[in-house]
């Protein structure tokens, strides 16, 4: 009985052996992730009231219109259509020197009047009216 048992034992060791010297990669086991889930609200988001960007052309050394009447949350956005250097310069805002076809952008957050000016040509002067959006 003896015998059998050691014969027994070893094609058990064998057989063992060779089914674990396959050519298959050992697959990692993997331990599954829960991801959160936010939870459902009965509350539909409202739209952002994204302000409107009011366009003022820098053209024939003179900004174009040369006021213009915003509500806070506007932007207002500079092209330089001469072929000449200028900057958009106000109390709260500066541009970097603007050539040909560049342009600039500020929101206005705050109510109030912003007088600017090109800081190269003084004369080129120009006017923000920003009123509380209500």
């Amino acid at each position: 009985m003896r015998k059998e048992l050691a014969v027994f034992i070893v094609l058990l060791g064998i057989f063992l052996a060779t089914g674990c010297a396959g050519n298959e990669p050992a697959t990692p086991a993997v331990t599954p992730v829960e991801t959160p889930v936010a939870p459902v609200s009965d509350v539909t988001p409202q739209p952002v009231d994204e302000g409107k960007i009011v366009e003022v052309d820098i053209q024939n050394s003179s900004f174009n219109p040369q006021s213009v009447e915003i509500l806070t949350g506007d932007t207002v956005r500079w092209t330089n259509k001469d072929s000449i250097a200028h900057t958009v310069t106000g109390p709260t805002f500066d541009s970097e020197v603007l050539e040909n076809g560049d342009t600039y952008e500020f929101l206005f957050t705050d109510a109030g009047t912003y007088n600017y000016k090109c800081s190269i040509h003084p004369s080129m002067k120009g006017t923000v009216v920003v009123t509380e959006k209500k």
